[in-house]
């Protein structure tokens, strides 16, 4: 069995900015609602974002996902539960993709049934590569691995139903 769980420090980083944001915001909506005596719809405000931020942060926590010999389990940052059989996996696509605007590039899993359609996709940037390549061992499937790092707009042409629809229609339209 192997457990897959999210980088830690997407979290940490994540949690870093919101309140890098919301901070100075709270500060200047008090300086601003203090004297008129409004300070209460800020307060309230507040504290729904904090109850949602700590809802988001016990979300990427839980977050992971567990493949054995039979079956391929994925609980998403919403707690939703996708559950793929192994047999229904025919085939792994692992890819590194260019990042937009730089040369770093980070790996995509695609889980692929018979027909060619993605089953399950794991970015990069919130799955490590080390976990990545431990889940593709575990599989035991036929893994397909292009020698160069894509674009995504390269792996829309050369295989358009990885990318989603969006990124297909842009792909297309030359952008």
């Amino acid at each position: 069995m192997t457990l897959l769980r999210p980088r830690r420090r997407l979290v940490a980083r994540t949690v870093i900015a919101t309140l890098a944001l919301l901070v100075p915001l709270s500060l200047v909506m008090y300086w601003l609602t203090i004297p008129s005596d409004t300070w209460i719809f800020v307060t309230v405000v507040q504290f729904g974002l904090v109850i949602l931020g700590a809802a988001g942060v016990f979300g990427a926590r839980t977050m992971c996902v567990t493949v054995t010999t039979e079956r391929v389990e994925s609980r998403n940052l919403l707690g939703r539960v996708t559950t793929l059989a192994t047999a229904d996996i025919t085939s792994v696509v692992l890819v590194n993709l260019y990042q937009s605007g730089t040369l770093d590039t980070l790996p995509h899993l695609y889980l692929l049934d018979s027909a060619g359609e993605v089953l399950l996709r794991l970015r990069g940037q919130v799955w490590p590569r080390s976990g990545l390549e431990e889940m593709v061992d575990t599989l035991g499937v036929a893994v397909v691995r292009p020698p160069d790092p894509l674009t995504e707009a390269d792996l829309g042409r050369l295989q358009p139903q990885l990318v989603h629809r969006c990124a297909r229609h842009a792909t297309r339209q030359g952008v």
